[in-house]
């Protein structure tokens, strides 16, 4: 079933990766690498950050690799960097951008701890996410490399002077308002109480600095918290 999939947990000293693709054979061929080669461990896969969301609030994740071939080329997959990048701390790793400085700087600016390229192989690969929970660049070097991660760790110091901390409930609730969804059937969508949903509401807006619904979602959007509907 091409869906988001959950894997059985391994040894402490692996490195725990979740993979997001939304090409169908590419996610099966990564997760199949990826379980085969030594020092990592699949937490789970995904065919898209919205599918991964659970999958990133569940547990702990040491490296997230994003595909951005496919549905995800270009500013379509710079909307899901952004928004992975709010999701989770985790290091990103972005697979399939073209070796040229303007998409590799785009994405630098997103947040990615690492990348590779249609050129690279999976060696290359499996060396960057290695380098990306060292706080490195992967196997590209020089001045070029380091630029990178200065434009990541600045990216990243940004969001969290900008953007208010959110709990992945939170969002959840904020996305389903945006969705136009009475508090009475958020309640009924996410399997909890009226009484809670309108305590998630209040922090929100107090958390936001707005006086209604409408405005809360209005600014997590700004954020780019939510995605595109």
């Amino acid at each position: 079933m091409y869906g988001v999939m959950r894997a059985e947990a391994a040894g402490p000293q692996r490195i725990r990766v979740v993979v997001i693709s939304g090409v169908r054979i590419c996610l099966q061929g990564l997760v199949h690498l990826l379980r085969a080669e030594e020092g990592f461990e699949l937490t789970g896969s995904a065919p898209g950050v919205e599918a991964s969301v659970p999958l990133l609030q569940q547990g702990p994740v040491d490296v997230v690799l994003l595909d951005m071939t496919g549905d995800m080329a270009g500013e379509h997959g710079l909307d899901a960097l952004h928004r992975l990048a709010r999701i989770t701390p985790a290091p990103l790793v972005v697979l399939g951008i073209p070796d040229r400085a303007a998409e590799v700087m785009a994405c630098a600016e997103a947040g990615i701890a690492g990348y590779v390229t249609h050129e690279d192989s999976f060696a290359d690969l499996a060396g960057t996410l290695r380098a990306a929970t060292r706080g490195e660049c992967g196997r590209q070097a020089g001045a070029a490399a380091r630029l990178v991660v200065r434009l990541a760790a600045f990216a990243r110091e940004r969001r969290e002077s900008l953007v208010p901390h959110l709990t992945g409930r939170e969002l959840e609730v904020v996305a389903l308002i945006d969705s136009g969804l009475s508090n009475k059937q958020i309640a009924g969508r996410l399997h909890i109480q009226p009484t809670t949903v309108k305590n998630h509401v209040h922090n929100v807006l107090e958390k936001l600095g707005v006086g209604r619904r409408s405005e809360a979602a209005a600014a997590v959007r700004r954020h780019q918290l939510l995605s595109p509907r």
